[in-house]
Parts: C-alpha cells; sequence; structure tokens
C-alpha cells in the first residue's frame, strides 16, 4: 500500500484531498497543528510544526508521496506578519525538501498559488515564489521529483472566513451587509474545492514529474455580477458596498504579471458549474 503524509490535511483544501485519497488504496498521514475532524480509521495523525525539522524529518521518515499544504496563505496576515509567514512558509517547505531528499521520497507536491505569476500577492507571493526555486534546485541538484500546484480562487463549504467568497457570505449572515474588499471591475476564475482537490490528486499520476500545474477555474466570474446574485438570492436589501481600490495585495482582473513563468493546464469538466456549487453555499447559510 502507497503511503502519502499530508502537511496541512486538516486546512481548508487539504481536508478535502484527505477524503479524495479515502477513495483509493493509500496509507494516509495528516501532518498539522490543528487537529484533523475525520473519523476514518485509515488515518494517521500528527500534531507538530512544520517549522521544526526534527519532527518534519520524522514524520516523512518510510512515506512514499509528501504533499505541503501547510502555510500562512491569507495575504492580509502575510503583510501583518512577515516573519512568522516566512518561517511556516519558507522555513517550513526547506523542512520538507530536506527531509524528502533524504528519504527518498517518490514525489513531492506542494501548493503554491497564481500569485507567483503576479506583481501582486506582497509577503505571501515572494513566501510561495521563494519555496518554488528551492523545489526546483531540490530537483535539479538531487533529482528530487515534483510538483508544484499553483492554486487559483478556490470556494467552498468548510472555508473559513478569510477565504474569498466566504468572506463574502460571513458579513452578509452576521453583519447583514454585502460586502467586497476589492473594486467592482474585479475577475475571478473561481474553481470548487471538489474539483480543486481531484485535480491535486490526480497530479500523483507519473505523467507529471519536475512540472508546474495551473489549478484554477474555467470561466471569468465578474465580481459585479456575482455580488448582484447574492444580493437577490438572499434577499440583501442594502446597497452593495465596494471598495474604491483593489484589496491591498491582490490583482484585480488579470494575475498575470509575468509571462515567462511557464505552467501546464489540466482539462477537466468541473463536477457542477459555478451557480450550482454557489446555491449550495447559499443553501448552507440559510440554515
Amino acid at each position: 500500500m502507497k503511503k502519502i503524509i499530508i502537511f496541512g490535511g486538516s486546512g481548508f483544501l487539504g481536508k478535502h484531498i484527505v477524503e479524495e485519497f479515502l477513495k483509493k488504496n493509500y496509507k494516509i498521514t495528516v501532518f498539522d497543528s490543528q487537529k484533523l475532524v475525520f473519523s476514518r480509521s485509515k488515518i494517521d495523525f500528527i500534531k507538530g510544526d512544520i517549522t521544526n525539522y526534527n519532527s518534519v524529518y520524522k514524520a516523512i521518515k518510510n512515506q512514499d508521496y509528501v504533499y505541503n499544504f501547510a502555510a500562512i496563505s491569507d495575504i492580509e496576515e502575510s503583510l501583518k506578519k512577515p516573519l512568522h509567514a516566512s518561517n511556516v512558509n519558507i522555513l517550513g517547505t526547506l523542512n520538507t525538501l530536506e527531509a524528502s531528499k533524504i528519504h527518498k521520497v517518490k514525489k513531492y507536491i506542494y501548493a503554491s498559488s497564481i500569485y507567483v505569476l503576479s506583481s501582486q500577492g506582497g509577503i505571501y507571493r515572494v513566501s510561495k515564489k521563494s519555496s518554488e526555486l528551492f523545489i526546483q534546485e531540490y530537483g535539479n541538484r538531487y533529482n528530487l521529483n515534483y510538483v508544484i500546484l499553483r492554486f487559483g480562487s478556490v470556494f467552498g463549504e468548510g472555508a473559513d472566513k478569510k477565504n474569498g467568497i466566504a468572506k463574502i457570505l460571513y458579513n452578509i449572515k452576521k453583519k447583514r451587509i454585502i460586502k467586497y474588499s476589492g473594486t467592482k471591475k474585479a475577475v475571478r476564475k473561481f474553481i470548487h474545492v471538489t474539483d480543486a482537490s481531484k485535480l491535486s490528486v490526480k497530479v500523483i499520476s507519473n505523467k507529471f514529474s519536475k512540472t508546474s500545474v495551473l489549478i484554477t477555474g474555467r470561466y471569468n466570474i465578474k465580481l459585479k455580477d456575482l455580488m448582484n446574485y447574492l444580493k437577490k438570492e438572499l434577499g440583501i436589501k442594502k446597497k452593495i458596498v465596494y471598495s474604491n481600490r483593489s484589496a491591498l495585495g491582490h490583482y484585480d482582473k488579470n494575475p498575470y504579471s509575468y509571462k515567462n513563468i511557464p505552467s501546464l493546464v489540466i482539462n477537466y469538466k468541473p463536477k457542477n458549474d459555478f451557480k450550482t456549487n454557489l446555491n449550495r453555499l447559499i443553501k448552507d447559510l440559510k440554515k
């Protein structure tokens, strides 16, 4: 039985990846600072700190595949706490890389961001880009097989209020206001967490080796249209509030400032369309 360890497996995307792997014949270990809420005997859980090399080294021993999804992924938090974000995102990555090299894992899969292709993203982007460079160097220098996953705007059930759509819904439910921290010109390619997790599992295949993969939605969604839809569906009477400028560190329409950083694109058929997935969130909000 193949063995997989998922760093950050208790997080929003990590939990869905665990669910996907449970459908397959893998032995799963989750390494996270937060306890994973699963009643499945197939999962081993290690409560640990990714910045502690000894803990990471022991956890990766005898593993076949390493998924590193542990990170400070919120742009605002990274800007406010640059040392902490860099420590987790860069040092944590180096710890997992070094241990993966020593234990000769079959493949190292890393959760990065489309912000590495952008001039936006602040400290978060810098930490992700730095980690990508380390990963590529380990691949070239030590022949470590890897796949870098560059995620776009992931949404869905279980996201915390720092997540883009979840933040909008949180303000509606708790404050009865409908607010977007960017401009009404903003555009995103939202991808549901179910589709994102399926693609994350797919790259374990031998077809993907020492490469970067772009994981985004297939269609452009205007935030203005999304906000109008939510206002109507949830019966919000108040006026929609936008900022007069892009949210700090975020792009507006197009994240791809840098054209010379290649990424593969996996063709896939979404399980549901964007509106169906959005309506599921709205239904959950009304409970």
